[in-house]
């Protein structure tokens, strides 16, 4: 994976910090998605990655014991700053002590239960990576990198995620995902335009009934915010395919 030094340095202080501290930590997410991708079909990119990262215990809690680590154990005692906290969720967001312009997001391992359609889910901390990735939207975005000190930079996949990549396939977890989070729909298809795949079968299946779902206009309104911003994503990737998406969703009579 294509890092900065300096930001790959800090990495690499996260790491030490979380084995002190006994604990796994991973990136997750797009870089990692990108980084596999970019290596199975000969593609460079470019692209900012977003770093968000994965611990098995309490990610706040961590934030601010490797607070007190990193200024001990640097020669500058200098530190970085805790930006937000999010307890509802167990994330929190810190910047790189020396690059303002880079933020990290460091999420706890969790589990999610879902009481209604579209609501935020309840959140239970867990200690297994394990648990946790099955709680996301898609197996291309389930996969990790390692940061930990033994294992720095291995790729980490439970979920099949790197054949899905291979293939060109969005595939959700479970039969539930898009009545759950139904704004998935829309990342779903941002997925298949950016990185030409196609939606897997069942997934495509699970996507249409979703869209058909009688109360799926109340489930719009619920995340009309979070709608929202996922298609203003899919804008962004030029009217070529900002039209496919169009195209799509009239396929099924949606109103996109």
């Amino acid at each position: 994976m294509k890092i900065k030094p300096h930001i790959e340095n800090f990495l690499k202080d996260l790491g030490a910090g979380a084995n002190f501290l006994g604990h796994q930590i991973y990136i997750v997410g797009g870089a990692v998605r990108n980084h596999i991708y970019q290596e199975l079909h000969n593609h460079d990119s470019t692209k900012p990655q977003d770093l968000d990262l994965l611990i098995n215990t309490n990610a706040i809690t961590f934030a601010k014991q490797f607070q007190k680590y990193y200024e001990d154990n640097n020669d500058d005692h200098i530190s970085f700053d805790i930006l937000e906290e999010f307890e509802q969720f167990g994330t929190v967001k810190i910047n790189h002590p020396e690059d303002s312009t880079c933020l990290i997001e460091i999420a706890s391992t969790r589990s999610e239960i879902y009481k209604e359609p579209a609501d935020f889910p309840v959140v239970t901390l867990v200690s297994s990576i394990e648990t946790d990735l099955p709680r996301r939207d898609f197996s291309i975005n389930a996969l990790l990198m390692s940061l930990n000190k033994v294992d720095y930079g291995e790729i980490i996949d439970h979920v099949g995620g790197i054949n899905d990549i291979q293939n060109k396939l969005v595939r959700v977890f479970h039969d539930y995902s898009f009545i759950d989070d139904p704004t998935r729909i829309y990342r779903a298809v941002r997925m298949m335009l950016e990185y030409d795949f196609q939606i897997e079968v069942h997934t495509l299946e699970l996507l249409t009934a979703a869209l058909k779902h009688p109360d799926f206009d109340s489930w719009y309104k619920k995340r009309k915010n979070r709608f929202v911003i996922e298609k203003n994503n899919i804008t962004k990737l030029g009217e070529d395919k900002n039209q496919k998406a169009k195209d799509f969703f009239t396929c099924f009579h949606h109103n996109y």
